[in-house]
């Protein structure tokens, strides 16, 4: 095998790892927020990330304590809920960021009413060395 075609080689199998890792954070993410586990939510950011949810509810959280700490806010005011992950489009940008975009559903309950939604994550990610974690997602009604 030419060393031309084992770079090219490496280069798509590193291209379906990041992939690959970047759908199951964004499943990891999801997963915490279903099982309301703030310990697992807090693993996937950066320290430095910013968590952004859009009108008509406007919220935003930078740095991953207040980050967990809007997590915490927001679930408890409904016992009930859940979230879902639809496909997601992914676009490697270097060996070290991504952006990636997932439509999501949700519905809850609160204590006087219901809630059902559906929206867009836009996300911007970064590969650390513990591998890939949000830098900013920002929720879009």
């Amino acid at each position: 095998m030419e060393i031309v075609q084992l770079q090219e080689l490496t280069e798509r199998l590193q291209k379906i790892e990041d992939e690959l890792a970047i759908r199951n954070l964004t499943a990891q993410f999801t997963d915490a927020v279903n099982e309301r586990d703030a310990a697992a939510f807090r693993e996937l950011w950066a320290d430095d990330a910013v968590w952004e949810i859009g009108p008509p509810y406007q919220l935003s959280a930078r740095g991953a304590q207040a980050i967990v700490e809007m997590f915490t806010r927001l679930l408890a005011a409904k016992p009930m809920f859940v979230q879902l992950t639809h496909s997601g489009v992914i676009s490697v940008t270097s060996e070290y960021t991504a952006t990636a975009r997932f439509t999501e559903r949700e519905r809850g309950k609160g204590l006087q009413d219901y809630y059902e939604n559906l929206a867009v994550y836009r996300d911007e990610l970064v590969k650390q060395p513990n591998g890939w974690r949000f830098k900013r997602r920002f929720y879009e009604y």
